[in-house]
């Protein structure tokens, strides 16, 4: 389907677009690059097309106003719901004892656990990863229909209370780490002058629950923070070395980057090459393509996908999506929720919102 995209969009009246502009670029200049380090591979070069052929056709639809901020609002209700509900489904199965039930994504999985299933993805750092954003976009969409946030209690009045629910049973029980990353990015968005008197003291409580009943991925986001705070990779490699994978490439990013080398602004040799690459701590989020590619990468983000620098979807740009483009679906999964939520507050400045 991705690769049918650049045909749908020319069927369907195109017309030229940041998205197809800064996205073509983009693409461009890591395929003269790999072109230029003799490492011109389908799986990334490729993909990377397609994925960027796919945002630029849906991109246009989004601008095109395929669905108004309502409908937009209600599929992320249904996408937390349904998690929600496959994941339930799941933890019943593995209570019963059934472990191979297809529909539900059970089979030949390796999170076989009531304490860490996958849901709807891969694995459960992907699910919370899709949910968080989700979530995010729903608030978004209230907060333009109110005109202001939603406060802590109407989350959980008639209208909300459902995909509340269904977002906190996902997150605290899927078993991910990065779901309690989520959270805690989350709770920012409920904390100002008036509420955090109170809004403080709950995440604390929470915290503090968490330590004593001993929850093994809470145990983990707060050792990688710990680490995180000393800036050393190695202690931060040994601490949690799933999450410090993640959180490495961009610290080095901002303290190793040496803007004299070469290899600095186009990218090093290839990643896949070195089956260990993911256990070096020198790695940085511009080893691949390097800074003049990360640069375009940032613009095509911020003029097509993320409204403002200093918010929220940025810390989760930066702490849950890795900083980067890359050639993972739920990156660009949440890439278009992104991309939507930024048209409709386009579109509310302008006074344009139905």
């Amino acid at each position: 389907m991705m690769a049918l995209c650049p045909l749908i969009w020319i069927l369907n009246n195109p017309f030229v677009t940041k998205a197809l502009l800064y996205g073509l670029v983009y693409w461009l200049l890591i395929y003269f690059l790999s072109l230029l380090k003799g490492e011109i591979r389908f799986s990334t070069i490729g993909f990377s097309g397609m994925y960027i052929g796919m945002f630029i056709t849906y991109y246009n639809y989004v601008i095109k106003g395929v669905f108004a901020l309502d409908y937009f609002q209600k599929i992320l209700k249904w996408i937390i719901i349904i998690y929600g509900t496959t994941l339930i489904a799941q933890q019943f199965c593995l209570l019963i004892g059934l472990k191979n039930v297809p529909i539900i994504n059970l089979q030949n999985q390796n999170f076989l656990d009531l304490t860490k299933l996958p849901s709807l993805t891969l694995e459960p750092s992907h699910s919370a990863r899709i949910l968080t954003v989700a979530m995010l976009g729903y608030l978004r969409c209230s907060e333009i229909f109110l005109m202001r946030k939603l406060n802590l209690k109407e989350l959980f009045d008639t209208n909300n209370k459902w995909v509340t629910t269904m977002f906190l049973w996902s997150m605290l029980t899927m078993g991910s780490g990065t779901a309690f990353v989520g959270m805690a990015i989350l709770s920012i968005y409920f904390i100002t002058r008036k509420t955090a008197i109170y809004i403080i003291p709950i995440f604390i409580g929470v915290f503090l629950i968490g330590q004593t009943l001993e929850l093994k991925q809470m145990v983990r986001a707060e050792a990688l923070l710990k680490a995180s705070m000393t800036g050393n990779t190695q202690i931060m490699q040994q601490a949690e070395g799933s999450g410090a994978t993640r959180i490495i490439p961009i610290i080095n990013l901002f303290t190793k980057t040496d803007l004299t080398k070469n290899e600095t602004w186009i990218g090093k040799q290839s990643m896949e090459k070195d089956n260990l690459w993911w256990l070096n701590n020198d790695r940085s989020v511009i080893d691949q393509y390097g800074l003049i590619a990360f640069m375009v990468s940032l613009l095509f983000v911020y003029s097509c996908m993320i409204r403002h620098c200093f918010s929220i979807e940025t810390l989760i740009y930066i702490f849950l999506l890795g900083f980067s483009i890359g050639n993972i679906y739920y990156s660009w999964g949440c890439l278009m929720i992104f991309a939507s939520i930024r048209y409709f507050q386009v579109q509310q400045e302008q006074g344009n919102v139905i």
